[in-house]
């Protein structure tokens, strides 16, 4: 069973680093969770001849560090995915993507996966809040909501128990006596080890 927690990543944002699930985990997750879903995408604007620019960093050999500069191409693409978990619940996303943004031509399937990601947290798969990073939307959360619909003093979930000791297991950490803690405990318990992590 997919437990999303532990393929969440680290990435930098205005807010500093936060969780991010990337795609491929969610797809995987809805995947296992609605075996009945489905995923469509519609092109809805796609422009090979367009001027389009994105602000890159590239790697300067002679002052040996990284620096920003404009990068100009041709070509820009939007894209509308709609997932349904073949219940009563579907979603959909769009995202905008151009050439310039990716070194490699990939632009479009970058754009796809990208729709799908955000119909997919807009159905509840992944992080689930937009944060405006300039010109740029990432799907990924400010902070960690907290859980007013759960009692702190509550014992652990099995899954904060299991997830503790795996993520203890990969960073080297003896095992801590977990008997007899607490959600609060377990949720403070996790993050820590999450900025451990990063």
């Amino acid at each position: 069973m997919i437990n999303p927690i532990e393929h969440m990543i680290q990435i930098k944002t205005q807010n500093g680093k936060q969780d991010y699930l990337p795609a491929a985990w969610r797809i995987a997750w809805f995947r296992e969770a609605c075996p009945e879903g489905t995923v469509s995408t519609e092109i809805l604007h796609l422009d090979f001849n367009q001027e389009v620019e994105h602000e890159v960093s590239i790697w300067n050999d002679e002052k040996k560090r990284y620096e920003k500069v404009i990068k100009r191409a041709k070509g820009a693409v939007v894209i509308k995915a709609t997932v349904a978990d073949g219940k009563c619940g579907s979603a959909t996303g769009m995202k905008t993507e151009n050439a310039a943004t990716f070194s490699d031509n990939c632009w479009i399937e970058k754009c796809e996966t990208g729709a799908i990601a955000r119909a997919l947290a807009a159905l509840g798969f992944g992080t689930q809040s937009i944060e405006d990073e300039g010109d740029r939307l990432a799907d990924a959360p400010v902070t960690r909501p907290s859980r007013p619909d759960v009692d702190l003093n509550a014992p652990a979930s099995m899954q904060q128990l299991d997830t503790i000791k795996k993520l203890q297991r990969a960073q080297g950490l003896s095992e801590t006596d977990l008997d007899g803690i607490t959600w609060g405990d377990a949720a403070e318990m996790l993050k820590s080890l999450q900025k451990r992590r990063a």
